[in-house]
């Protein structure tokens, strides 16, 4: 893999993680700075020498973005998030959008469901997939069903299986799995129909 992701357990308000990668080249990136700032600098100045590129911002709620403004101070990137995403930056991010990153490319997926300004992005080397709250290891977040279904079926069911899903939350057995892996064990992306999909929902705590 021609990127290293370093998953941060940042406390936050639920069990968060924030993420800081790293591509070979140096190129650097945060998704959802959040929780513990302390844990965050720790690990950046802990990579060396590095380039900060992008902090990606899966989606609008506070407990994703509270150490945004703290990340800012010792990593100097261009915010990146959907139009509507009130911490929007300067870069108009269009769904499937590709952001050069190292030898690869972060390409941003438009997943509304969850909210409205829900963004997952993906390496496009097909190693990693940053979910925030659309798709958890077994579960999802709470979300508008119709929205959310097409998304997960739409736009995260077609994806490669080798894509390692990071979430924005420790609500698994694990903190991570593939999307393979995903796609045989979690309940919500082997609904049939938006019916089946909403009882489902019903298990939703």
């Amino acid at each position: 893999m021609s990127v290293t992701v370093h998953q941060l357990a940042v406390g936050g308000f639920d069990h968060n993680f924030s993420y800081l990668a790293v591509a070979a080249n140096g190129d650097a990136l945060l998704v959802d700075p959040t929780g513990d700032a302390e844990v965050i600098c720790r690990a950046v100045e802990a990579a060396g020498s590095i380039t900060p590129r992008y902090i990606l911002l899966t989606h609008g709620h506070l407990d994703h973005t509270q150490a945004v403004g703290e990340a800012l101070g010792f990593f100097p990137a261009e915010v990146v998030a959907h139009p509507n995403h009130p911490l929007a930056g300067r870069t108009r991010l269009r769904d499937g959008q590709l952001l050069p990153f190292g030898e690869t490319a972060v390409e941003a997926i438009f997943t509304p469901g969850h909210t409205r300004d829900s963004v997952c992005y993906r390496f496009a080397d097909d190693s990693a997939v940053f979910t925030g709250d659309v798709l958890f290891v077994g579960c999802i977040g709470f979300c508008r069903s119709k929205e959310m279904y097409n998304s997960l079926m739409k736009k995260i069911l077609p994806l490669a299986d080798s894509l390692v899903v990071y979430s924005g939350h420790d609500y698994g057995p694990v903190p991570f799995r593939t999307l393979g892996e995903e796609k045989k064990l979690n309940p919500y992306l082997n609904c049939h129909s938006l019916e089946e999909f909403k009882a489902e929902l019903q298990h939703l705590e």
